[in-house]
């Protein structure tokens, strides 16, 4: 224990960042073998990763994400420290004027983390907490951010090759691990949820966003709820409520229930939806589409070209959808199936 506690301090490791890391595995029968398990665990992730990509494509939808962030310590780790699967939180990203970047000890202050100036960490932690939750994942704090000039930024292009196509397993409603509800922001990260005139046709509402379009889960809690707050709200005939507004809001919120059954039901959500790279359009489709594997990500991949890879990593029975079922002749190269812009 002495000689992991001297590496740490080595590493330059706070005590949030220690705890973390040796909380897992505080109760290994022999003191003498916790290192040894760090290593066993880190290395069996490491040569996981190293065997997911093959060339451009993901072979390994289901891989765990690179980090967690673990509520206890209050900090971010590597997945590898710990089996249990993390509870996702999906949210809205606010306009950039309403967000700031803030240097944070809970991710060893490796990135800016852009959360709304009206936001909270910590309020976030406790709320997690208090649905009982032990280790989260937030993009945020455990997806590598873009920093403009930043020292690591040819890091962050290499770890979203990988990490950004594989988000969707972390929400995935099939699962093969303990099932998971999918804490759902829709008024942005950390924010009390409301309900104004404009909110819901606005690019940055969470219903109108590319890659939430995989983050509904099978079950999900809706956070920053308040007892005055919309959810509240009652029908008064027929499904309809007090406002337009409110009806269009509870009937957004029930189309959650249906998920993506079909191919088609899936790409028709997604034509109005937008994103920040015009590909996320694209990528965000591979999980609701049930790929066999993921093509690699490239923020600056043509659409078509990130349609045909998707395409080609399809199951045989989800193609023949478009052989059998699209009303048209594909415009591309290929007639049996649509180009993007048909989509």
């Amino acid at each position: 224990l002495l000689s992991i506690l001297e590496d740490f301090i080595e590493r330059n490791y706070d005590f949030g960042t220690a705890y973390a890391l040796l909380r897992p595995v505080w109760n290994t029968e022999n003191s003498g073998n916790i290192q040894d398990e760090l290593c066993r665990r880190e290395g069996k992730d490491r040569e996981r990763r190293q065997k997911a990509l093959e060339g451009n494509r993901i072979v390994d939808p289901n891989l765990t994400p690179r980090c967690v962030w673990d509520l206890c310590s209050n900090r971010v780790v590597p997945s590898w420290i710990t089996e249990e699967r993390p509870t996702p939180i999906s949210h809205a990203w606010v306009d950039e004027k309403d967000r700031e970047d803030k240097l944070t000890p809970i991710n060893g202050k490796e990135w800016p983390v852009p959360i709304p100036k009206d936001a909270d960490l910590n309020l976030i932690r406790i709320e997690m907490l208090n649905l009982g939750v032990e280790y989260a994942w937030l993009d945020v704090l455990c997806l590598r951010q873009k920093e403009e000039g930043g020292p690591r930024e040819d890091l962050r292009v290499e770890e979203w090759r990988l990490d950004v196509p594989t988000i969707g397993g972390v929400y995935k409603r099939d699962s093969q691990y303990v099932h998971k509800k999918v804490v759902i922001y829709l008024s942005g990260l950390g924010r009390p949820l409301r309900l104004k005139d404009g909110d819901l046709d606005s690019d940055r509402h969470w219903f109108r966003r590319a890659w939430t379009l995989q983050e509904v889960g099978s079950d999900r809690i809706i956070a920053g709820d308040t007892p005055d707050g919309p959810m509240h709200a009652q029908p008064i005939d027929g499904g309809n409520y007090e406002t337009a507004l409110l009806t269009r809001f509870h009937k957004e919120l029930h189309s959650l229930e249906r998920g993506m059954l079909h191919i088609f039901a899936a790409l028709a959500d997604m034509q109005k939806r937008v994103s920040t790279n015009p590909v996320d359009r694209v990528a965000g489709l591979a999980f609701p589409l049930r790929v066999r594997k993921i093509p690699a990500y490239y923020e600056s991949e043509t659409l078509e070209d990130a349609w045909t890879a998707l395409v080609n990593a399809m199951y045989s029975k989800m193609r023949a959808h478009f052989l059998c079922v699209y009303p048209g002749v594909g415009l591309g190269c290929k007639k049996w199936r649509p180009t993007w812009d048909q989509v």
